[in-house]
């Protein structure tokens, strides 16, 4: 009988779990989002990719699966948080009714 209270079925060898390799589509919606969010240069998506993974990285198949799944999400937050200017200054641009519209 073992004498810790939490090693109920507790698994005889801990083999560390392994990375999941970066899959095809994972691949083609990294591209497609960095198009989307305007990122064209390669160095800039180097250095994009390499800031989030904290690591060198020189392809996108260098990442693993669930630092694509992050990056992914980074992306399309990165996108979503951009101010939409269709034209003109911030004062026509503004999305709130202020005092002076009211008049």
């Amino acid at each position: 009988m073992a004498d810790s209270l939490f090693e109920i079925d507790a698994p005889q060898s801990t083999v560390p779990l392994k990375h999941l390799p970066i899959t095809d589509e994972q691949v083609a919606q990294l591209r497609a989002a960095f198009a989307d969010a305007g990122i064209h240069e390669q160095y800039e998506r180097k250095a994009l990719i390499e800031s989030y993974v904290v690591r060198k990285v020189d392809s996108l198949r260098d990442l693993h699966a669930t630092d694509a799944h992050r990056l992914l999400n980074l992306l399309r937050q990165r996108k979503e948080a951009k101010p939409k200017i269709v034209g003109g200054s911030a004062w026509d641009n503004r999305e709130e009714e202020t005092w002076i519209d009211r008049l």
